[in-house]
């Protein structure tokens, strides 16, 4: 039986991808580097430390992940505060709709802890939220399940009980090891993702609400109807 749904942050409840990948280019062109968004994408759905050290080695980079990692923070921070946070289109309504119907709601991100309560606190969504947590909490990034295990155990949920939204391929992958529904949202900002493994997709937030969710949970587990 659905009881909590679990929400993935960048490029789902924030349209963060293009920020980000300015951010890492922006970054990058103190070495005179360039990253395109095609060598950008493998990275969605990642922690910061393995997109970190995945550029310092790919592009020979003489600083620490550490340095690194506060360098970008500064140019995200600067970006947010020009340009705030871009909001997806339905995603307060679909929360709302959620939270009236009794659902427990979490968000499990690959971000650290701090970027998710101000994103979801600027874009006036974290009231909807029971839990919050990061993926810099567990040993293993997603496409490990250890996000969304530890967001179900927060929430009081077992894993076959929850359902998660996700735009990465990484994402969705996680979702299936933790024994989850998923909701693929194919966002354009996203990159191409495989999200082949969803139980379902939506290129809409508007056209969504509970008792749609509710049907794509008892589409992977129908014998919960």
């Amino acid at each position: 039986m659905l009881k909590s749904v679990i929400f993935d942050m960048d490029g789902v409840l924030v349209n963060s991808e293009p920020v980000h990948y300015r951010a890492y280019v922006e970054a990058l062109s103190r070495w005179d580097k360039k990253l395109t968004y095609d060598e950008y994408k493998k990275y969605i759905g990642t922690t910061n430390a393995v997109i970190i050290d995945g550029l310092i080695e790919t592009f020979g980079l003489p600083v620490s992940r550490d340095d690194f990692n506060e360098l970008m923070k500064g140019y995200k921070a600067a970006l947010y505060e020009r340009d705030g946070y871009p909001g997806v289109a339905g995603i307060p309504e679909l929360l709302k709709s959620l939270k009236e119907a009794g659902y427990r709601l979490a968000v499990a991100s690959s971000s650290p802890y701090e970027n998710i309560e101000k994103a979801t606190g600027a874009l006036g969504i974290r009231r909807y939220f029971d839990v919050l947590v990061s993926g810099e909490s567990v040993k293993n990034p997603k496409p490990a399940p250890d996000v969304f295990l530890k967001a179900a155990k927060e929430l009081g949920t077992r894993p076959q009980d929850c359902l998660v939204v996700e735009d990465s391929c990484h994402g969705v992958h996680a979702a299936k090891r933790a024994g989850m529904a998923s909701l693929g949202f194919v966002n354009p900002d996203s990159g191409d993702q495989d999200l082949s493994c969803a139980t379902a997709l939506t290129e809409d937030f508007r056209k969504e609400n509970a008792a749609t969710v509710a049907a794509v949970y008892e589409k992977e587990f129908p014998a919960a109807r």
